[in-house]
């Protein structure tokens, strides 16, 4: 591997160990350097798949709202690489596991979305937005991916369209609250709590490179709605409210309607992602959050609005068929 950008950078007697990485094509390496106490990863993030500008955009952004994302030391970005502050291991996914507080987590995090939804303004020119046409591509991963694996073959042209249509319909009538930054995975992978840090500065944001403009509620699912662990419900309750409150949202029907959407939605579309992970890329500890987003995907479709979506579901997924890819 070429590090020559870490020499460039006056970084000198340094090992690299390799760190757990997500579930892009990107590879982190923790730098450990003698006699220096710095905490620095080095990043491989390959152009072809990694939204590197994005990155460098996005990072400059939520800077500049006072929010807490890692230092850029150097960067190359024809070669993909990148020196960036290490955070360390305070995941919000390790900090539960130990015990750490959730409702002082989900408080601090709820905090950062509601500082996002203030400072989102002038912001379409700089950052892409999240169309419904995306919206209705991202879903589109669930009949690309999950389908063919549980029935072994593709879609008929015909439930295709039923089901493009169904989510023409539902984000045309329901998208309806102001349209912030979005960072697309606001999930306690992405998530660290910095413990010297103040404030929304206390919480870090990590893989924000594919932030575009959108719904306000889109973030808040990501959040409570974790396809990684069940949130309590009294918090998912609590947090729901603080939002509305803090955000001033006056037609709170409206701020469920969108809420309901976009939760399936996103369900639909990460149940595509995690059988794509196991089928492309044989990466299979993913399959076991299935059950839970199918579990998410049944509490909030049933809704009068959502007949559409929860009869298509049930006409070819019923219970029976909402099981876990196999190859």
């Amino acid at each position: 591997m070429n590090v020559s950008i870490l020499k460039k950078s006056g970084i000198k007697n340094f090992k690299l160990k390799q760190i757990k990485s997500d579930a892009s094509f990107r590879k982190y390496f923790r730098i450990n350097i003698k006699n220096d106490d710095r905490k620095l990863l080095f990043v491989d993030s390959p152009n072809k798949t990694e939204n590197n500008l994005g990155y460098l955009n996005i990072s400059n952004i939520l800077k500049k709202m006072n929010l807490s994302v890692p230092d850029i030391i150097a960067y190359d970005i024809s070669k993909g690489f990148f020196v960036i502050e290490d955070f360390g291991l305070n995941t919000y996914t390790y900090l539960l596991k130990k015990e750490e507080s959730e409702i002082k987590l989900y408080n601090l995090a709820t905090e950062v979305l509601i500082h996002i939804n203030k400072y989102s303004k002038n912001l379409t020119s700089k950052i892409p937005l999240y169309s419904n046409k995306k919206l209705i591509n991202e879903a589109l991963l669930f009949l690309e991916w999950y389908w063919p694996n549980i029935y072994k073959q593709k879609p008929k042209k015909k439930i295709f369209n039923e089901y493009i249509n169904i989510w023409k319909n539902l984000l045309q009538n329901n998208l309806k609250t102001k349209k912030v930054l979005v960072h697309r995975d606001f999930h306690i992978d992405n998530l660290f709590f910095l413990r010297d840090r103040k404030k929304v500065k206390a919480c870090g944001l990590i893989d924000f490179q594919d932030s575009v403009i959108g719904p306000s509620t889109y973030d808040l699912v990501s959040l409570l709605e974790d396809a990684r662990r069940d949130v309590d419900d009294r918090i998912r309750k609590k947090m729901f409210q603080k939002y509305l409150k803090n955000n001033q949202i006056k037609n709170k029907e409206n701020y469920l309607n969108e809420y309901k959407v976009l939760s399936i939605n996103r369900h639909l579309k990460v149940i595509g992602i995690f059988t794509r992970l196991f089928v492309r890329d044989n990466k299979k500890n993913y399959l076991k959050h299935i059950p839970r987003l199918w579990k998410l995907i049944e509490k909030n479709s049933n809704f009068i609005f959502l007949n559409q979506i929860n009869e298509w579901l049930n006409e070819y997924f019923p219970k029976r068929k909402r099981t876990i890819p196999t190859k």
